[in-house]
């Protein structure tokens, strides 16, 4: 028998596949060599940021800024400098949200507005993160398509001015989704930025729900505003209600598999080839499926408001009271600062991130509510440089008695799962109660068997790895890999 199994690791091909024969070894093992070649793993990163520019982002824009370089850092450790970034904001032009030059002249970074258009001006806010006042410049030397020699363009830390900086007069109608669409589709023309064997991840950061595609709700209703979005993601309003009481439109937003495959089609559908992170609002990072949308009744303004999913550790300190607590102003002064520190339910991004987490461990989630977003930002980084998907040309017959070696290391068949992502812990399955700290063992590797129809780029099924394991720890960019599966015959 000969092995021609060919393993493609991140939706990319190698070249020089290598065959051989089974090799009879001692103690009832069968060792087989199914592939050795020299590929790029993961050669390549296109990078869109999605960043929120509503009112109540100034603190998580100078935090994701300040937290650029522990991202960039992983980057090039994975990719060297093949990689690029691109910024859009949660604008996009409405009903609700008229075009720049109009209500919102701080949110346009671009003559005629956001709408997917990728942002090309550098922010600087030149007043304090309880009483933003922003500015915005263009510098030659930053394209809105940044390569990593013009990293500093994202957010330069001694000026503290950057691309990622677009402001808090955006619109609010937050869309964290559809600008994607419109930036990589439609209007990819006039703005190219996908390369055909680079990754593609989105990033977003927001610290409110994704409000769908512009005519998914009927905007600038009096009293309500952008918690209508809230009213569409959840399917009804805090009476209950099924639909907008005036017009009888149902309370609905475009579905979330939509995007996905919108954004899937993006990289022809290959798995691991498009990775979706968010940071957003989480009530639980352990377990994010807790976070749902609820209501309460506001005294102050009459009227139901969504309830916060998080609030940012010691925010709310630094608010300071109002002088005069007769003083309307100051006490609406007072009343958005402590709003600010507080991120609402992101419930559309959650359901995503499941969904590519589902098809490959393919996507990241943490909360927006955090003062440093370092660890984040650097787990970010390794989310994207590190493909778990291994693409098979033939199927493994016997998965059950198959056990994986890279680079001559053996990878656990079980291991206890913990999220950090720092130790490996071997264990003997799913009932072995050994794993420190109340952790599951749990599969390291899973093999998926072709599907019907097959994928014609992989034949022979996947072999996809856990959250926990980094099969990248065995190889480096451009090095030979040597991949076997051992059988162990009863």
């Amino acid at each position: 028998m000969h092995a021609g199994l060919l393993l493609v690791l991140g939706g990319l091909l190698g070249s020089g596949c290598q065959q051989y024969e089974f090799e009879e070894l001692p103690s009832s093992v069968i060792k087989e060599s199914r592939w050795e070649t020299t590929i790029a793993i993961s050669a390549a990163a296109d990078i869109l940021f999605v960043i929120d520019n509503s009112g109540s982002m100034v603190g998580e824009q100078l935090q994701l800024g300040g937290s650029f370089g522990a991202f960039t850092a992983e980057l090039e450790d994975a990719f060297g400098d093949d990689y690029r970034i691109a910024v859009v904001t949660t604008g996009v032009e409405s009903p609700g949200c008229p075009p720049c030059g109009g209500t919102y002249p701080s949110s346009c970074m671009n003559e005629t507005g956001e709408s997917g258009r990728f942002q090309n001006r550098l922010g600087h806010n030149d007043g304090t993160i309880l009483d933003p006042n922003f500015s915005f410049t263009t510098d030659p030397n930053c394209p809105a398509v940044m390569s990593a020699a013009q990293k500093s363009c994202f957010y330069d830390t001694a000026s503290e001015r950057g691309i990622a900086l677009v402001g808090t007069n955006g619109c609010g109608y937050e869309r964290g989704l559809e600008p994607v669409r419109l930036a990589l589709s439609e209007l990819q023309a006039g703005q190219p930025f996908l390369r055909e064997n680079a990754t593609l991840a989105i990033i977003i950061v927001s610290d409110e729900e994704d409000c769908g595609r512009v005519g998914d709700v009927t905007e600038g209703i009096s009293n309500v505003g952008g918690d209508i979005c809230y009213y569409s993601s959840k399917g009804r309003d805090p009476e209950e209600r099924t639909n907008e009481p005036d017009t009888g439109k149902p309370y609905e937003l475009t579905p979330i598999d939509y995007y996905y495959n919108e954004f899937m089609k993006l990289k022809g559908n290959q798995v691991g080839m498009v990775k979706f992170a968010a940071i957003v609002g989480v009530t639980d990072p352990e377990d994010p499926s807790t976070t749902e949308i609820t209501y309460y009744w506001d005294d102050d303004d009459n009227r139901y408001r969504v309830n916060a999913a998080c609030e940012t550790p010691g925010c709310k300190a630094q608010c300071p009271p109002p002088q005069d607590p007769n003083n309307p102003a100051q006490q609406r002064k007072y009343k958005n600062c402590l709003t600010a520190c507080e991120a609402k339910p992101g419930v559309r991004y959650i359901n995503l991130v499941e969904m590519f987490k589902a098809n490959g461990d393919n996507g990241f989630i943490d909360t927006i509510c955090q003062n440093n977003f370092s660890a984040t930002m650097k787990a970010v980084g390794e989310f994207v440089r590190c493909p778990k998907i291994f693409k098979l040309n033939e199927p493994i017959l016997h998965p059950d008695l198959a056990n994986i070696l890279i680079n001559d290391q053996e990878v656990p068949r079980y291991s206890c799962g913990f999220s950090d992502q720092v130790r490996l812990v071997e264990c003997s399955g799913p009932d072995d109660g050994s794993c420190p700290d109340g952790v599951d063992c749990v599969p390291t590797w899973t093999y998926q068997p072709p599907t019907d129809p097959p994928d014609p780029k992989a034949k022979g099924g996947t072999i996809s790895f856990a959250s926990h394991y980094d099969p990248c720890e065995f190889f480096e960019t451009g090095e030979s890999v040597h991949i076997e599966l051992v059988y162990v015959i009863p």
